[in-house]
């Protein structure tokens, strides 16, 4: 394979793999096209009403996601995150056949699993690529444990009714792990010096053909060529016992042998800067590899004849097997997060009447922030006079003049001063539905980008970080549908969230270990999107509240409208 994409396989696992309990993908097909750049002859209008506040999310649900963190990550802005995962294993084959007369015996036992990458150049023998998706740069200690805990598909809390949630603070999964690190090898890189953003873990794998009779490597016959992943070779004595000498019946079928194994788990530690890792486990495994008597004779395993192979003469005849145990089931990403000074103090206390002057936008175990338009309903349908109706004057006001909405977008400027400048930022935002818990109906239309560049689908729609000399000056968001149909259709005006998001194709949930209740006006917020734990960056944005003679007035979040008057 000589290209794995992170933004291309996340396309794929949502419709295959994600199954939250707390997804909602209904879509409202509704809306029509969206114009481009050119504003000639358009009217602007920047004088809507908009609220905007942060809110801290907290420990959130983290199993079954179809993207994990592993490892350390320090940020000087919002401060550091430790991520350690729990998942089962299953047997690729089921009831395998290891007969102890023919005399199994393990030569390796190898962990991998894929980085996510990209090729850059290369040749048939130097191939090049980039690792996606890494966050810092500089070791880990990275230890393997077998898990002794039981991860439930079912709640058992529920009569076994619905699925079982975990959340990201759950410390009785590491306190379950069970002995000593399985990645007990001599060479600290493939333990206590574990560094995935080094140059040598870019390097493409290169496996060569063994002559199975004595064991050895043929010289520069390749077996095979994958991407870069990180390889750990385990404790061959442990697996000798736990599988290869496993009791009878524990290996008859996946049910019972998730019973008997439980689990991986993968705990990393700070050595010095660290390196964070977003990973799909499900793509990756443990092999056994083993040989054994090819044949046996009444009882004795056949030789070689001397007469016919002078080199392999007198030795028993073996047999390579392997034997591989998925990285499938059930699983956990587990936080352990550390709040900067400045973030925390960020997310503290929201202004919810008025809107913040900052939004604090952070993934894990981070932040959203929550955004009214139009403003308070005072009067009736003519929005200046009469008796609230349960709509925003302000929208009242655009209805009754009658525009014909040609473009509409939020747009959120970067706080350059507290971000500095050498802190990364998130490529992407996305804003969605907060009452509905879905994505807007310009997310559903915009069939914008390839399949050949996913990080650049729903492109129309935006949400992608402007740059200038490599910082980050904006984000545009385009909601034209949203607002056309607010005027024309009489839509509900909802609550708009805003999060941090790498992986634009997942509009999926998960939910808060405590939600958040207002009660001025009553609402409920249980749920954020779950793209936002794959990535540990956050971003600072002007946000609504700044007063017209503050030097940064201009970069306020604003509703841009560019209109034509009805005749």
């Amino acid at each position: 394979m000589n290209k794995l994409s992170f933004y291309g396989i996340v396309t794929t696992l949502v419709l295959s793999a994600l199954v939250l309990t707390s997804c909602d993908q209904d879509f409202d097909e509704i809306g029509s096209g969206i114009v481009d750049d050119d504003h000639f002859a358009f009217l602007p209008d920047y004088s809507s009403t908009v609220k905007a506040y942060t809110l801290g999310a907290g420990v959130v649900q983290s199993n079954n996601l179809p993207i994990n963190s592993l490892g350390y990550y320090e940020n000087a802005i919002f401060g550091k995150v430790t991520a350690n995962f729990v998942t089962q294993v299953e047997l690729a084959s089921v009831n395998p056949t290891i007969e102890a007369e023919r005399n199994p015996v393990l030569d390796s036992v190898v962990l991998t699993i894929p980085y996510f990458s990209t090729k850059t150049s290369g040749t048939s023998t130097d191939v090049v690529y980039r690792i996606d998706s890494l966050k810092g740069a500089g070791a880990i200690n990275l230890k393997v444990y077998e898990s002794g805990y039981v991860l439930n598909s079912l709640d058992p809390d529920s009569n076994f009714s619905s699925q079982q949630r975990y959340f990201t603070d759950n410390t009785s999964i590491e306190l379950s792990k069970k002995g000593t690190p399985l990645n007990n090898a001599l060479d600290p890189k493939q333990n206590t010096a574990f560094d995935p953003s080094s140059a040598e873990s870019a390097k493409e794998f290169i496996t060569f053909k063994v002559d199975r009779g004595l064991k050895t490597i043929v010289p520069k016959e390749v077996e095979s060529r994958v991407a870069p992943r990180i390889r750990l070779t385990l404790d061959k004595a442990f697996f000798q016992d736990k599988i290869m000498n496993a009791p009878s019946g524990k290996l008859l079928n996946n049910s019972v042998f998730k019973e008997y194994f439980r689990g991986i788990f993968f705990q990393a530690d700070k050595i010095t800067q660290g390196t964070l890792m977003q990973l799909d486990f499900s793509k990756g495994d443990i092999t056994l590899h083993y040989h054994e008597y090819a044949t046996l004779v009444d009882g004795v395993p056949e030789k070689y004849d001397a007469s016919e192979n002078d080199t392999y003469g007198g030795q028993p005849k073996l047999t390579a097997k392997k034997l591989v145990l998925n990285f499938t089931g059930n699983s956990v990403s587990l936080l352990k997060t550390e709040n900067s000074t400045l973030y925390g103090a960020g997310i503290l206390n929201p202004n919810k009447a008025e809107g913040d002057t900052n939004l604090y936008l952070k993934g894990g175990e981070g932040s959203i922030a929550v955004i009214d338009l139009f403003g308070p309903d005072n009067f009736g349908d003519d929005g200046l006079t009469g008796e609230p109706d349960g709509v925003a004057d302000e929208l009242n006001i655009i209805r009754n003049k009658g525009w014909l909405i040609n473009e509409a977008n939020l747009t959120f400027y970067v706080d350059r001063n507290k971000m500095g400048d050498d802190v990364p930022e998130p490529k992407r935002l996305y804003l969605f539905d907060l009452n509905n818990k879905r994505a807007l109906v310009d997310y559903s239309l915009d069939g914008s980008g390839s399949s050949a560049n996913p990080k650049e689908a729903k492109s129309i729609h935006d949400g992608i970080l402007q740059e200038e000399g490599g910082l980050g000056v904006k984000y545009r968001i385009r909601i034209t549908n949203h607002v056309r149909n607010l005027i024309r259709k009489d839509s509900t005006n909802v609550r708009l969230g805003l999060s941090i998001t790498e992986a634009i194709s997942i509009t999926a949930n998960v939910r808060l270990k405590t939600p958040v209740v207002e009660t001025s006006p009553e609402f409920k917020i249980d749920r954020i999107p779950a793209t936002s734990l794959f990535n540990p960056l956050g971003t600072i944005l002007y946000g609504s509240n700044i007063a017209p003679d503050n030097a940064n007035y201009a970069k306020r979040l604003k509703l841009e409208i560019y209109y034509t008057k009805a005749n």
